[in-house]
């Protein structure tokens, strides 16, 4: 029987180790060459980034610069938000015609402190409910008023403001739907653009004036 010589079996599996050990090099540094490229990364994806974009898209939306998703949670949101404010300028204008304009008209002489604040907060809260509220935006072809920045005409100014703010509120177009549903429309968005200048003549009035401002 042949014995099979040691050194003719080491050979063999030299080779075999050397190819191993050159294969495993050839990975290695093939992964290497992997690991080193990294792509780009859009700053949009990164979280710092991305939180930013999101919170300036949900502060835009809260402040009505761009369109709600359809996101029923999110739309039950903001209509909250939107109606506690319509409730609460609706209110204001209530109070402010009750408790300062109504007194101004009934008072000696007025005051022009406490109207030229007044005048300022009713342009604004008029033309939030103008824009606010879809009933009213209705088609006017009729002529719009226009005030005379005149201090003279001061006197009859004041009143008409409490009468108009007094029409505006009590108008039947908030509370029914009747067959002149349009020609109410109409009179109340009429009311309220009357108020919007009205209010913002008095007060450029008030501003221009040389009188001393009561205190």
């Amino acid at each position: 029987m042949n014995r099979v010589s040691p050194r003719r079996n080491r050979k063999p599996i030299a080779t075999l180790l050397l190819t191993l050990v050159l294969f495993g090099c050839s990975q290695s540094i093939f992964a290497g060459a992997q690991t080193t490229y990294k792509p780009p990364v859009d700053p949009a994806e990164r979280p710092k980034f991305k939180a930013m974009v999101e919170a300036l898209n949900q502060r835009a939306r809260e402040l009505g610069l761009i369109s709600i998703p359809e996101d029923p949670a999110q739309e039950e949101f903001v209509r909250r938000r939107r109606e506690a404010q319509l409730s609460e300028d609706f209110a204001k204008l209530y109070s402010i015609n009750t408790d300062t304009i109504a007194a101004q008209v009934a008072a000696p002489s007025p005051n022009y402190k406490t109207l030229c604040d007044a005048t300022a907060d009713l342009k604004t809260r008029a033309t939030r409910i103008k824009y606010s509220v879809p009933l009213l935006q209705v088609v006017d072809k009729g002529e719009k008023p226009k005030y005379e920045e005149n201090p003279d005409r001061l006197p009859t100014m004041i009143p008409e403001l409490n009468r108009m703010i007094t029409s505006f509120l009590n108008s039947p177009v908030f509370r029914l739907t009747s067959a002149n549903d349009g020609e109410l429309r109409l009179k109340a968005s009429r009311d309220l653009d009357g108020i919007i200048r009205l209010s913002d003549t008095i007060n450029k009035i008030l501003k221009r004036s040389n009188k001393p401002v009561s205190k």
